[in-house]
């Protein structure tokens, strides 16, 4: 199979390393940091009903508050997420790509 050897030659660069390495040290305390969050808000809202209906502004509870948040979370670690990746990921990821099509393309030569 021609492109596994493509694939193989890339992975074995050192930039591919460097992507995936980049990748998983964002996303992986990023994940665990939202889970956390969505659990801590789960668990209250289980076991902790009465600071939940608790009033927090106005006609909002902290529940109300915890889960606006929530997607206030979701939508900043998503801005995160791909900021990170512009950043520090994306220009290498790039040019492996384009180094594994020319190495495709001169293998189908």
């Amino acid at each position: 199979m021609p492109g596994g050897d493509v694939h193989r030659q890339v992975r074995e660069s050192a930039d591919f390393p460097a992507v995936r390495g980049r990748y998983r040290r964002f996303v992986l305390p990023a994940t665990a940091a939202f889970l956390l969050w969505y659990l801590a808000y789960v668990v209250a809202a289980t076991g902790a009903p009465g600071l939940m209906a608790h009033p927090a502004a106005g006609a909002l509870n902290v529940a109300m508050v915890a889960g606006i948040a929530q997607f206030a979370t979701t939508f900043l670690l998503t801005w995160a997420y791909a900021r990170h990746a512009r950043l520090h990921r994306d220009r290498v990821a790039l040019e492996l790509r384009w180094l594994t099509q020319e190495m495709t393309r001169e293998r189908g030569r």
